[in-house]
């Protein structure tokens, strides 16, 4: 694809983005800033909150986004919020629930303060169809809520006070979404998000920073769950360096906080650990959840963690809400314009070789235009024809509601909807993908094709320099994340003339698709799905977590990781050009057989 010194040129520019990159680390990484936190005897009563998440539990079980369970358990959090001298009021919304359209219902209460910022505390109290009281998921985050709500009703605040019990978080934090225009007009400063309690004894408590589609946890909020956990002698656990760009690069949060960030208002959610994970995977999201041993420490843990945040919160002169960071260490983080910074500059190696295959491609060009028509440029979109069809079909079909419609998150872990495919859906798309495929017959027919591995290597790398500016356009953290790599790795790609070249070409773009199918195998464990996870992919573009455009550039890598696995790996391998031809390049010298020529030229291209 390249000559021998354009190689090395791309090597020095790699080896000088490095440099660039650790230079900017070294200068740029500023201290995460302290705040001022001071330790407080917390009134939050754990006994009190486990009884409430025993009634939630027990007294008010299938609470199931639009069921007469969730009405009466919104109706007893009214009450109860009216009885602590809180003004209640509700928030009702509709959203689609497995095909039908169903309403939610946000039960807000708030106290005002002396200023007219706020901050907030929400949990959920809708649960699964898979369960029954859905005690640890999510009646104790109600416990814990109702209880903060009465330890501060009385105690003296700049900053007004809210406490939400939000609904429809199973099926996407919709919920949230909505309180989000409320929020604003409350100039909520900062929203602390309770879920999960689990049953047991707690060694921390955690926090969740991922926005819904955009947004993060500010750095100072972080900081300040850290800083009032230790004042409360409570360890809390953050996300380390590479699992935060993970979360930045996804987008998908699991959690009320997440719509949230989206809107740019400052949240996360809390939650203790657990030191017996299996036995809490096997209790989530089943039946199993319900009430029993509550550790009242835990839910010391959470509540006093929370009191403590609140009281800090209210006493900070001025709040910022900035999102634009990345956490380096515990102790450094990064500016947004220096991490923006860095994300270019590891572009140059991409693009200069982008560049140099463009020169090469356009260099080598016949002088005949009926002999290499400009047409071979655009032949690898052409296999973008069939997995489009079958996207526009998967949209239509949802439309419809023949796929039966969800709000955004498509059923919850362990819905049997999960495991089965609509032979209905699975139908039309395989007819929708083999319609493409007869368009895409048609079309290669048409299109010309590189006679050479190497004509055709640059422009799959051509195309793939245009999927890695479309991600990082859309969104940074996802491009290096899925596609650093694997464009790293297909400049690298040998001409197939030997079985170990095509061994080392099939290792390293495996390499490049190894943080893609590494995340696939953690969520499709995680979510309880194994290679389901793929179905969930799909269900995931019907349902719009994942834009138009998202899907289209995800289709676009696909084809051209796949075309340069056939052309690297399975292909024939063919380096020559007709003689004379290369405006003034010498030509290939021919070989015996003439349906193998030697891998370089005379300038040393590959």
């Amino acid at each position: 694809m390249l000559t021998t010194p354009q190689r090395i040129a791309v090597g020095l520019c790699l080896l000088g983005t490095v440099v660039v990159i650790l230079l900017i680390v070294l200068v740029a990484r500023r201290p995460v800033p302290l705040l001022p936190v001071t330790p407080i005897a917390a009134k939050f009563d754990p006994t009190a909150a486990i009884e409430v998440t025993r009634v939630v539990a027990e007294q008010y079980p299938d609470r199931v986004t639009g069921s007469e369970g969730a009405r009466r358990a919104a109706e007893y959090l009214r009450q109860r919020f009216h009885a602590l001298g809180y003004t209640a009021s509700d928030q009702t919304f509709t959203m689609w629930l497995r095909g039908a359209r169903v309403e939610g219902d946000n039960v807000m209460a708030e106290v005002q303060g002396q200023i007219p910022e706020s901050v907030a505390v929400i949990a959920h109290y809708d649960g699964q169809a898979t369960s029954h009281q859905a005690a640890e998921d999510n009646a104790s985050g109600i416990g814990v809520l109702l209880e903060l709500a009465r330890a501060l009703r009385n105690e003296p605040h700049r900053r007004g006070l809210i406490f939400v019990a939000t609904d429809a978080e199973e099926w996407g934090m919709i919920g949230a979404r909505a309180l989000a225009g409320f929020f604003r007009s409350r100039s909520t400063a900062a929203v602390i998000s309770i879920d999960y309690l689990t049953r047991g004894p707690a060694p921390a408590v955690g926090i969740d920073c991922s926005g819904q589609m955009g947004g993060y946890t500010p750095l100072w909020l972080r900081q300040l769950l850290a800083q009032a956990g230790q004042a409360q002698g409570v360890r809390v656990v953050q996300p380390g360096a590479a699992w935060e760009w993970v979360e930045r690069a996804l987008e998908v949060s699991a959690q009320d906080q997440g719509p949230l960030l989206r809107a740019g208002i400052p949240a996360l959610n809390i939650s203790p650990l657990t030191k017996d994970d299996d036995d809490a995977r096997r209790r989530y999201h089943s039946v199993e959840d319900v009430f029993g041993d509550f550790d009242p420490q835990s839910f010391r843990m959470v509540g006093a963690t929370i009191e403590q945040s609140l009281v800090a919160l209210d006493r900070l002169p001025q709040i910022e809400a900035s999102m634009n960071y990345w956490r380096a260490s515990q102790a450094s983080y990064l500016p947004d314009g220096i991490v923006r910074l860095i994300q270019l500059v590891g572009l140059a190696p991409i693009l200069l070789a982008g560049l140099f295959a463009a020169i090469n491609l356009e260099r080598d060009r016949p002088p005949s235009p009926a002999a290499a028509p400009a047409t071979a440029l655009i032949r690898p979109l052409a296999y973008l024809v069939p997995p489009l069809l079958a996207l526009v079909t998967l949209y239509a079909l949802t439309a419809a509601n023949v796929l039966p419609r969800w709000e955004l998150y498509p059923a919850t872990p362990k819905d049997p909807f999960l495991d089965h495919i609509p032979i209905s859906v699975a139908g039309a798309l395989a007819l929708a993908f083999l319609a493409g495929y007869g368009i895409l017959r048609l079309l290669k027919n048409r299109l010309a094709e590189p006679p050479s591995y190497s004509g055709k290597k640059r422009i799959l790398y051509l195309w793939l320099c245009v999927a890695v500016l479309l991600s990082f356009l859309l969104n940074p953290y996802a491009m290096w994340l899925f596609l650093g790599l694997f464009a790293y790795m297909a400049r690298l790609l040998h001409p197939p003339r030997k079985r170990a070249l095509r061994v080392a070409d099939a290792l390293m773009l495996l390499l490049g698709a190894a943080p893609f199918v590494a995340l696939l195998f953690r969520f499709g464990s995680q979510i309880f799905l194994g290679w389901r996870i793929l179905w969930y992919l799909v269900l995931q573009a019907a349902y719009h977590v994942w834009s138009p455009m998202a899907a289209v550039v995800f289709l676009l890598s696909t084809v051209l990781w796949i075309r340069l696995f056939r052309i690297s790996v399975f292909g024939k391998f063919s380096g020559m050009r007709p003689a004379g031809i290369g405006h003034g390049i010498k030509p290939e010298i021919r070989s015996a057989n003439p349906q193998i020529s030697p891998i370089t030229d005379g300038e040393g291209r590959e």
